[in-house]
């Protein structure tokens, strides 16, 4: 038996396949690839940006931060108006509107008036009840809007469980302090109670980032059987606070009336004196003048005389005959040429003395 075993031929084995290689693939196939991937990446992000408005406040919360970036509304802090990358999983995109906002609160409906609450009753310490509107204005402080996303996830919420929830029993509260119905018509006194409520409400809502701005009480209604009883009494109030006012006006008409009277009479005291006074110094004015006059008229005979004085005396010497002389050829002028002896015996015609006694001689 081992004989024939050792004699069987041996079984062929089956030849192993020869291995297949693949050919190279093109190299621009590595750059659609890329292509195909980036594209798909912007694709994404573009998927992923979140538009915040001129009039919206908007907040990037990180949720998962993975150690680099703080997690929590508490680190947020507000983006620019613009489009902002939003990466799903990672971040919370929170709005809240920017502009002055309202709550309203009214049972009066109807037209472009959504109400957020019904009217207040309020009953006033003398027992009557009146039914209030009023409307709260309110905004976000936008430096401090992450505070408002630790309680409130968007404007309805700020409305629903934070205006509502807190400020018409506050301010129901305040309004009850009025004595009696008929104060609701003293806008003093409402707005006394309505600001010390906003008051109450800030030191609440500033924690959160919210600011109540304004509480205006838009109407009041007292019930029928008492609207007329309250009217009449406030008229008649009213009525007489207008003729105590109009008698002090009349007082105070009369006093003011007198000193202009007063004051009319003194003005008048003091024209008068003021004229006086005024000829007074036109007269003194006048005499000065009058003697200013008289002096230099006085001088100025004075001068003359002196200054004849003095021309006497000089023609009373010798340069005064030849001065005369001159004169008198003057008188001469245009007569006709004469030739005259000269010398002792001759004639000098400039001579006065000389021909003076010539002429006495003759």
């Amino acid at each position: 038996m081992a004989e024939l075993n050792e004699n069987k031929p041996a079984p062929q084995t089956a030849p192993e396949p020869a291995q297949t290689r693949l050919p190279k693939a093109p190299g621009c196939f590595y750059w659609v690839v890329i292509v195909v991937v980036a594209a798909a990446v912007i694709a994404g992000l573009i998927f992923t940006l979140k538009k915040v408005e001129p009039d919206q406040i908007g907040l990037r919360v990180v949720k998962l931060g993975f150690g680099i970036w703080k997690n929590g509304a508490e680190f947020a802090k507000p983006l620019k108006p613009g489009w902002h990358p939003i990466v799903p999983y990672c971040h919370e995109f929170v709005v809240y509107q920017k502009n002055m906002q309202t709550f309203e609160m009214t049972s009066k409906t109807g037209g472009m008036r959504k109400p957020d609450y019904n009217s207040l009753e309020v009953r006033t310490s003398d027992g009557y009840k009146v039914n209030v509107d009023i409307t709260i204005f309110y905004h976000i402080d936008e430096a401090r809007a992450n505070l408002v996303r630790a309680h409130y996830r968007g404007d309805r919420e700020i409305k629903e469980r934070g205006i509502q929830a807190l400020a018409p029993g506050i301010i129901q509260n305040k309004l009850s302090e009025l004595q009696v119905a008929e104060d609701f018509y003293n806008s003093r006194l409402r707005v006394e109670k309505t600001e010390a409520g906003r008051k109450v409400l800030n030191e609440y809502f500033s924690k959160q980032g919210i600011e109540i701005v304004d509480i205006m009480i838009r109407d009041f209604e007292f019930p029928q059987e008492y609207e007329a009883a309250i009217l009449r009494k406030v008229l008649a109030d009213q009525l007489k606070r207008v003729q105590e006012a109009m008698a002090r006006a009349a007082e105070a008409e009369a006093g003011w009336k007198k000193a202009i009277a007063e004051g009319d009479r003194d003005a008048q005291i003091e024209r008068t004196r003021g004229e006086a006074d005024a000829l007074r110094i036109q007269s003194e004015g006048e005499r000065a003048r009058t003697e200013m006059v008289a002096e230099g008229d006085k001088a100025k005979l004075l001068a003359e005389g002196r200054g004849k004085g003095q021309v006497v005396n000089a023609l009373g010497g010798p340069g005064g005959k030849v001065y005369v002389g001159l004169e008198y050829s003057k008188v001469l002028k245009g007569t006709e040429l004469m030739i005259l002896p000269a010398g002792k015996g001759g004639i000098n015609p400039l001579d006065a003395g000389q021909m003076l006694r010539m002429v006495e001689g003759k």
